[in-house]
């Protein structure tokens, strides 16, 4: 911890340290539909970037409304399938609780993750087709970007558990664990992060990132990740509004101290790979599960990664009927399977045994 600094204070720190690094702000685009050099600059710098008001508030109203659904029919504990108000569970296993210890208590158990929301929340699906979210994957991955995995994290007012200090990558790093990720993004990389905020983050709820950490591998020759209760003095808050999207690099030193605060915390991440960084790499996948609490070791094939594409033409097509007057945009990515959203794409993607979440890309 920082001496003789006090929780708040560090907040404050945070919070300042976080908007002098000139890495936050709309979602600009050149004439070709990239991102503006100065946020490909800012953001492969600091290994993050903050867009402002990417999504609306009328959308944002949708994803709660549908959110609150789905956390309400939450099981009362884990494993079990029925809800607070004894009734059926819709999707009993894609929920994870952070607080073992009130099942043993008998009281209800806090939801802190939802995994896999395009199939449970129509909203997430739409969200995921938003032509600003898909503008910014081809600009960090190229055309031919690929899924990685989705879900929503809570942390409830006073409430939500620490998130240890970590970096998701694990596969494309050098021997003396030096990013194969070049300064300019381009070369082997984890993917990103994007985070859609559904309410407000700030210092005391938010999720926290080391700037420039994603050079760097902390578990290279027997390193250790910090423990959570370390306050490491260059980490900085990623804070959003309502609508604005946090976009972190996988390989990046991230975590969050425990929700203390009276503001409840609910994102939804949704994340790109580069097609090439995926395909042919041989790696453990934590997240294609009903939730990520197993492991399974893994080389993706072509098959498997562009069946998993295939969300991607979906998702665009459930947007477009439901915001008819919006520009859609057109994936120039390749994929395998249909591209029509309607009743049996959904049973294809949620065939039990085969849900499109069988194919997430850990790597």
């Amino acid at each position: 911890m920082t001496t003789g600094e006090s929780f708040e204070e560090y907040c404050e720190d945070g919070r300042k340290r976080a908007l002098s690094l000139g890495n936050r702000g709309p979602a600009k685009f050149d004439a070709q539909g990239r991102l503006a050099q100065d946020i490909l600059d800012a953001y492969n710098a600091n290994g993050f970037y903050v867009f402002t008001g990417v999504v609306d508030t009328a959308e944002i109203a949708e994803l709660i409304g549908e959110f609150e659904g789905v956390l309400e029919n939450a099981p009362v504990n884990i494993g079990e399938e029925i809800d607070r108000q004894g009734e059926p569970v819709r999707y009993p296993y894609y929920t994870l609780s952070g607080d073992d210890e009130a099942k043993a208590r008998g009281e209800p158990s806090i939801v802190g993750l939802i995994s896999h929301p395009l199939m449970l929340m129509d909203s997430a699906l739409r969200l995921y087709g938003h032509p600003d979210l898909l503008r910014i994957a081809a600009s960090i991955h190229g055309d031919d970007f690929v899924p990685f995995h989705e879900s929503i994290f809570h942390k409830g007012a006073g409430e939500g558990p620490p998130t240890n200090w970590h970096q998701d990558g694990r596969t494309h790093w050098d021997e003396t664990g030096r990013a194969l990720e070049q300064p300019d993004g381009t070369g082997k990389r984890h993917g990103y992060n994007l985070s859609v905020a559904f309410c407000r983050c700030t210092p005391a709820n938010a999720l926290w990132v080391v700037p420039g950490s994603h050079r760097q591998w902390c578990l290279a020759n027997g390193g250790e990740f910090p423990p959570i209760r370390k306050r490491i003095p260059e980490a900085v808050p990623v804070l959003l509004e309502p609508g604005d999207c946090g976009m972190v690099n996988r390989s990046s030193l991230h975590g969050a101290y425990a929700n203390l605060s009276r503001d409840r915390r609910v994102t939804l991440l949704v994340g790109f790979h580069n097609r090439d960084s995926a395909i042919g790499t041989e790696t453990v996948n934590v997240h294609a599960f009903p939730i990520p609490n197993k492991k399974k070791h893994i080389r993706y094939d072509e098959e498997y990664v562009l069946r998993r594409a295939q969300m991607i033409p979906l998702a665009i097509d459930a947007r477009r009927q439901h915001f008819p007057d919006e520009v859609p945009y057109e994936y120039q990515g390749t994929w395998l399977g249909g591209a029509d959203w309607n009743e049996n794409a959904r049973a294809e993607i949620t065939r039990s045994g085969d849900e499109y979440w069988q194919r997430d890309i850990t790597l």
